[in-house]
């Protein structure tokens, strides 16, 4: 794919069948693409998108312009956008590709009736085989290029993607047109969401992914069980009222050491069908997915994640670190060399920061965004001093905890509960053994330690070394 720049507009040129139809798939189906380019842009700058086939003979493409130069250049159609983000120079450093992301102002639907003549020559081109054009549901692929008439000025439409069914724990299926279609298409999606369930007391919760039908949290301190009624608060990203819709909790994610890191949501169809939960959700999705256009994405075992946080901090103006291991997800924003927040879990703040900061493997994806929502709480503090203070503290720490207390004492008998400390859990998991993870798991439900030596399959001298190590670590407090 060739990008050229002209005045308030870009050129994107394809010089195969195959470049044309992986972009609609990625990013154009999406209302979305990124185009490298070092020249300065200003975000919510209106652009023209030409879109060139550079592998099609002159007059061959669906372009219904009369231009003397369209027809020499091929100019099948002409996408009218906004410029919603920038990755400027600077970053290229890091190993960010400068350019800018644009958000076409037409529909999902009216992208796909258009680029789906083009999809068909050029499946034709290829094998013959029909194009996976990835349109969303009750688009319809015959319409030609007179569809392409209203790209220019036509307002921004929701995607027709609703689904009755969800697996958000495993790949979705690759989105189809017509009656056969069996999965929703999700997007990463990252915003706060409210889970009020029918047997606990609502809370707050952060989203991973998003589709049509049905939701992937990260897990915090509140246990959903499978099978659970919850409704799920969404806020739409432009602050417009929020939508509320019942669903059910379908599947639980597990981390690597068996504690349940993520869940997923399915929602109730008819819900999931009303417009107005259509059009936040698509909103939100469409949201994720500019926010992702431009990003850098990578393993965190070379530089590690303090390294990656002082570069992009000193080279992007704001910006989100999200990182990811063993199904467990967190996030670190910051703005302006300022560090504002963080999340792993249950742990926020420099807690998470710290916890995440020790990862020696994972993955990260960073975006040069920051939740506005974050923004406006946040307590502003200076980047590199909050990651060195995260860095040295597990040192300090470990040298406080291996002074012992003078006259402390540990008495744990069969009547003994515990309260967890999650923070300490976080810090010292790595170093669980499978008794300690059982005697864990078991002591967060209020088991007494007698009922936990009935229980667990080790030996009651095992268990018992397994209570006192906990509580010597605080992990475990007893009550």
């Amino acid at each position: 794919m060739v990008f050229l720049l002209i005045e308030d507009s870009v050129q994107i040129r394809f010089e195969s069948p195959d470049a044309l139809r992986q972009e609609f798939e990625k990013n154009i189906s999406k209302r979305g693409i990124f185009v490298e380019s070092e020249a300065a842009f200003e975000v919510r700058q209106p652009i023209d998108v030409e879109i060139i086939l550079d592998y099609a003979p002159p007059g061959a493409t669906n372009s219904e312009s009369t231009d003397a130069a369209s027809e020499v250049s091929n100019v099948a159609m002409t996408l009218r956008g906004e410029v919603v983000h920038c990755v400027p120079v600077a970053m290229a450093a890091n190993g960010a590709k400068p350019g800018v992301a644009i958000q076409f102002d037409a529909g999902a639907r009216l992208l796909c009736e258009s680029f789906a003549p083009l999809l068909e020559q050029a499946a034709a081109a290829t094998s013959g085989a029909a194009p996976k054009a990835g349109c969303v549901e009750g688009a319809s692929p015959t319409q030609g290029a007179g569809a392409t008439e209203g790209l220019k000025t036509s307002a921004s439409g929701a995607p027709e993607d609703a689904s009755p069914s969800l697996d958000l724990g495993q790949t979705d299926a690759a989105t189809r047109v017509g009656p056969e279609r069996r999965g929703a298409k999700r997007e990463a999606v990252r915003v706060p969401v409210r889970i009020m369930p029918t047997m606990s007391p609502p809370f707050e919760a952060t989203s991973r992914d998003l589709s049509a039908s049905g939701i992937l949290l990260t897990a915090r301190t509140v246990a959903l069980p499978i099978g659970e009624v919850v409704r799920t608060c969404l806020w739409h990203p432009s602050g417009e009222p929020s939508i509320e819709i019942d669903g059910k909790v379908v599947r639980g994610i597990k981390n690597k050491t068996g504690r349940i890191a993520a869940v997923a949501i399915a929602f109730d169809r008819h819900q999931a069908a009303d417009p107005q939960t259509r059009d936040v959700i698509d909103a939100l999705r469409h949201a994720g997915h500019r926010s992702r256009l431009g990003g850098i994405s990578g393993s965190i075992i070379d530089l590690g994640l303090a390294n990656m946080l002082q570069m992009f901090g000193a080279s992007a103006p704001a910006g989100t670190l999200v990182v990811e291991r063993d199904g467990e997800q967190g996030w670190i924003a910051f703005a302006k060399r300022q560090f504002l927040s963080a999340e792993l879990g249950a742990l926020v703040g420099r807690d998470a920061l710290m916890v995440m900061l020790d990862w020696g493997e994972g993955r990260f994806h960073f975006e040069a965004t920051v939740d506005e929502k974050i923004v406006a709480t946040a307590v502003p503090q200076p980047l590199d001093a909050v990651v060195l203070e995260a860095v040295c503290a597990p040192d300090e720490r470990d040298r406080s905890d291996s002074e012992p207390d003078v006259g402390e004492t540990c008495v744990v008998d069969a009547s003994t509960t515990f309260i967890v400390d999650l923070k300490q859990e976080e810090r010292f998991r790595s170093s669980f053994g499978k008794t300690e993870d059982a005697v864990l798991e078991l002591a967060k439900s209020g088991m007494a330690t007698g009922k936990l030596k009935e229980i667990i399959p080790e030996p009651a001298d095992a268990i018992q070394d397994a209570l006192e190590g906990l509580v010597e670590r605080r992990v475990l407090i007893l009550r």
